[in-house]
């Protein structure tokens, strides 16, 4: 099977690799599942509550694999990662997306907030890199690992501040991982999206107004789940075989404005 790219055709860059996705049910997460299973890939991807979300992508992608897990639970994050190992029998890439932003005062942050946002934005992707780490080790093939991080974390939310500290964890965390995996072939690099149209930022571009806010991107525009998924793919690919420890940003230059 091959795709179209610039009015030719070339092969699926991901055939025959197995890809899993956290948070992968809605929003970036279900964008760059599409992507990976456009692009040839076995794709497997977690989700907590969205159930509805879940089984609609999963009947869209027949192959697709649904897994329901709190990612708050390290227990359920190293089952999920192993368990796609053990189902496909590998595991080329793992894209850290599963995220949970609080728009709150920070006054008004308590010990609850503040521990979730370092749970799912961090805790999370610390052990799944750990799990995957093992498994790209032992399979000798090496391996890729995206994750998705954010403005936040390069330039601090007022609004969100545990949120922009564990997004700035992971980008930490992130070039940490590319140095201690490189030994073993592992690529780790993030993504820092700006503002993207999803289900958790609806209610920020509701309240500040959506032609504001683009009138702040130099693109003019809010990005699309999309933009951030055809970055996922770059950095996962061949394309990027020389690039580790890296952050690329996502965010139509609303970075350069600020």
């Amino acid at each position: 099977m091959s795709t179209t790219f610039y009015g030719q055709r070339r092969a699926r860059r991901f055939t025959g690799q197995v890809v899993l996705v956290t948070g992968g049910s809605r929003g970036i997460g279900a964008a760059i599942v599409r992507a990976f299973h456009e692009e040839g890939a076995r794709v497997a991807f977690t989700y907590r509550t969205s159930v509805e979300q879940a089984d609609e992508l999963a009947h869209e992608l027949p192959d697709a694999v649904p897994l329901q897990l709190d990612v708050r639970r390290s227990g359920d994050v190293r089952n999920a990662v192993n368990g796609v190992f053990q189902r496909f029998g590998r595991l080329d890439v793992l894209v850290n997306n599963a995220g949970w932003l609080q728009q709150k005062d920070f006054f008004e942050i308590d010990g609850g907030g503040f521990a979730q946002a370092i749970d799912v934005n961090l805790k999370c992707p610390f052990i799944a890199t750990q799990e995957a780490g093992r498994i790209f080790r032992d399979q000798g093939s090496g391996g890729c690992i995206v994750n998705i991080a954010s403005i936040g974390g390069q330039i601090g939310g007022p609004r969100a501040p545990h949120y922009s500290a564990a997004k700035a964890a992971l980008i930490a965390f992130t070039r940490s991982a590319a140095r201690l995996l490189a030994r073993d072939g592992v690529r780790v690099n993030a993504i820092a999206p700006g503002f993207v149209r999803t289900e958790m930022i609806a209610s920020v571009l509701a309240r500040d107004g959506e032609e504001r806010i683009a009138d702040e991107i130099p693109l003019g525009r809010i990005g699309e789940p999309a933009d951030v998924a055809g970055a996922a793919l770059f950095l996962a690919s061949s394309d990027a075989a020389f690039m580790t420890g890296q952050v690329l940003d996502v965010n139509g230059g609303q970075l350069m404005r600020t």
